[in-house]
């Protein structure tokens, strides 16, 4: 995952669809930095670098991804 940006500088995978893969289910979920608010994305979660950085430090192993429906698609 290389860009010529820092959108993937800081990324955390979720265990979407994994170990096991569904077929038609998407093949993972990031949480990654934003280009901009309201800027959407290719399925992911993205955040202001601050604010994933925030995430990242404080993050357990077990911690759930809760994405509201409102802010979904």
């Amino acid at each position: 995952m290389r860009r010529p940006d820092p959108l993937y500088d800081i990324v955390l995978v979720t265990d979407w669809n994994w170990p096991v893969a569904t077929p038609g289910k998407g093949s993972a979920i990031f949480l990654h930095q934003w280009r901009r608010p309201g800027f959407p994305t290719q399925g992911c979660v993205a955040f202001s670098r601050d604010d994933l950085r925030w995430i990242a430090e404080r993050l357990q192993p077990g911690a759930r991804l809760i994405v509201p429906e409102s802010m979904a698609g």
